[in-house]
């Protein structure tokens, strides 16, 4: 496989729109309400399979209804299963997605077997079939999170992976605590804005970036939403801008921008080139409702950054 994607998965439960909720009226009519595949980690295997990488994927699904939906979609990717696990001891991690008007969305989450998933459930021979690794939904996998991920991605560059890990929001509070074990070990690091500011204390891209290469990390994406991108490595530095797209859902927007990263990565393109593919696929992701619905193939990622 190109790149092996560790940790969380999710059942998304979409609502649209949700504008706001009065608790005072019985019943409100909505315009959509469906399932669909979601988690940082899964997220981003889809959305590399869709580009035609070759993925594999290592977490851990409930023995439930939502755990076989998970594993069908999974399997549909044509991504490699052999490191899913299932556990009879917990249920598939479940999200209510909230989305407004605008596109913007807030998550009501459910652990569930995400909150089991540790280092130990990882077969390790996969480190050997792969290029990449990439660990997603830092924050709520909190078996795995900091001392297991730090194993991981230190078994990794001694195997000569490159790796790289993007984080959620932290609902704990903890923010740098639990993820400084891992920095030193990163080839990549690519949160979003808002977490970075709270794992940093920083508020300026530049600062945020400059304090996690302090910290170890050998590059830092910055995700800065519709501001587009900022990138800092050691001999690297710039802003890349957003497409300009009408926006349906924003699920899953940075986890197709890492995709497209990866994606480039793999293919040994420049930073600048990454950054700018990263940006078409998360926003062809934006225009449809799903976290990795509006993802295209690879030829036709291609095509919307040609059509700008």
């Amino acid at each position: 496989m190109d790149i092996l994607c560790v940790g969380q998965l999710v059942a998304d439960i979409l609502v649209k729109p949700v504008d706001g909720v009065d608790y005072s009226v019985d019943t409100k009519r909505v315009e959509q309400i469906v399932v669909k595949n979601g988690g940082d980690s899964m997220n981003t295997a889809i959305a590399l399979a869709k580009l035609e990488n070759k993925v594999g994927f290592a977490g851990k699904v409930g023995d439930d209804s939502f755990g076989k939906y998970l594993m069908e979609v999974i399997s549909s990717c044509n991504i490699d299963v052999s490191g899913l696990k299932i556990t009879k001891d917990a249920a598939t991690s479940s999200v209510i997605v909230l989305i407004n008007s605008k596109g913007e969305r807030t998550f009501l989450y459910y652990g569930g077997a995400n909150d089991k998933f540790a280092f130990e459930d990882i077969d390790l021979s996969l480190l050997d079939v792969c290029k990449i690794v990439h660990a997603g939904g830092t924050y709520l996998l909190p078996g795995f999170d900091g001392k297991g991920a730090a194993e991981l991605f230190k078994l990794a560059r001694s195997r000569g992976k490159l790796t790289s890990m993007d984080v959620t929001w932290d609902t704990t509070g903890r923010w740098l605590e639990v993820i400084r074990p891992c920095l030193g070990y990163l080839d990549y690091f690519m949160p979003s804005y808002n977490e970075a500011v709270h794992i940093t204390g920083r508020e300026n891209p530049k600062e945020i970036a400059q304090f996690l290469l302090e910290q170890g990390v050998g590059t830092v994406v910055l995700k800065l939403g519709k501001d587009g991108c900022y990138v800092k490595g050691k001999d690297v530095e710039f802003y890349h801008s957003a497409y300009d797209v009408k926006v349906a859902d924003t699920t899953g927007a940075g986890d197709s921008f890492v995709a497209g990263f990866l994606t480039g990565l793999k293919k040994k393109w420049s930073l600048s080139e990454c950054a700018q593919f990263a940006s078409a696929v998360s926003a062809c992701c934006i225009q449809q409702l799903g976290a990795t619905m509006g993802v295209r193939n690879f030829n036709g990622t291609l095509d919307f950054i040609k059509s700008y």
